[in-house]
């Protein structure tokens, strides 16, 4: 099915997005709130979503992830790192970022699919480490959420870098699989192999996605023997062929049919955390093709 039958029709999928999150911008920097815009932008002309609102993530809560070292260091803006910019109120958006990954997982924890279209992202924070454009990890915070309630959570991380802070966070926990299909030989540098409970699929420069779907189905499949309570999705664009950092050669369309694989797959609750996705250009299509192959499969 083709997503233009699905033009101007709602995404059943809850929205989480705040216009604030549009605020923050260092000059000539890839993670741009241009490329969130895009998305929100191409979501008001193609169907009639409303995005609902949602609030920050509390100090108490940073802790139950983040060091208080991590904590103080971005709150007082005490740091350099050369791709990730010291930003003036940077806290406060990372807090905002945060806390849209947790109100997306408590709408798993009630049953229903939610997304949170959030900036900046968070998958390369570690407990007590930021870096790769992330300050605190979004995803983690969220599944610390959800292990409140429920007893197994499961983390897909299809960025298109190695979610290195979420691995280095979760190694080990005998509740929690986390599995990564990225790009081998580009930053962090890591997920070279599995171990524990951490799977990792890197996967050469060039890769398109009918060679990446049979890692995607592989990794499924361990889901599903896993059989977690809730799902979160780490979601990237970043494997996109115009993408500027990376050289996967996925196109628009595959978006629609990696979303339909996974959601026919999985019978469990979902949450979707964006994580990267630099061009500006594809990036609305490419996140709608997304929805739409969603919308199909939990349709059926």
């Amino acid at each position: 099915m083709s997503t233009r039958s699905l033009y101007g029709k709602n995404i059943n999928m809850e929205i989480l997005f705040r216009k604030d999150l549009l605020e923050y911008k260092e000059p000539g920097h890839p993670e741009c709130p241009e490329r969130l815009a895009a998305i929100i932008n191409f979501l008001e002309k193609k169907s009639r979503n409303k995005f609902n609102d949602f609030e920050g993530i509390s100090d108490s809560d940073l802790e139950e992830v983040h060091s208080q070292y991590l904590i103080d260091m971005v709150r007082k803006g005490n740091f350099f790192n050369p791709d990730t910019p010291n930003i003036p109120g940077i806290y406060r958006y990372a807090c905002l970022s945060a806390g849209g990954a947790i109100a997306a997982a408590r709408r798993a924890i009630n049953g229903s699919d939610a997304c949170a279209l959030i900036r900046p992202p968070g998958h390369h924070s570690g407990r007590d480490f930021l870096g790769g454009f992330c300050y605190f990890n979004n995803i983690a915070l969220a599944v610390k959420q959800c292990l409140k309630t429920v007893k197994r959570v499961g983390i897909l991380d299809i960025d298109g870098h190695h979610g290195n802070g979420t691995e280095s966070i979760f190694k080990d926990f005998n509740n929690i699989i986390f599995i990564s299909i990225h790009q081998a030989d580009a930053y962090p540098g890591t997920g070279t192999h599995s171990f524990s409970n951490c799977y990792n699929f890197p996967m050469p420069a060039g890769t398109s996605f009918s060679d990446y779907k049979i890692y995607l189905f592989e990794a499924l499949g361990l889901i599903r023997r896993f059989s977690p309570d809730i799902l979160g999705i780490s979601l990237g664009f970043d494997t996109h062929i115009d993408d500027p950092l990376l050289k996967f050669c996925f196109r628009d369309s595959d978006y629609y049919h990696m979303a339909r694989m996974i959601a026919s797959n999985v019978s469990m609750p979902v949450f979707i955390v964006l994580e990267g996705g630099y061009d500006i250009i594809s990036i609305g299509n490419a996140f709608y093709c997304f929805l739409s192959g969603w919308e199909i499969a939990r349709s059926k």
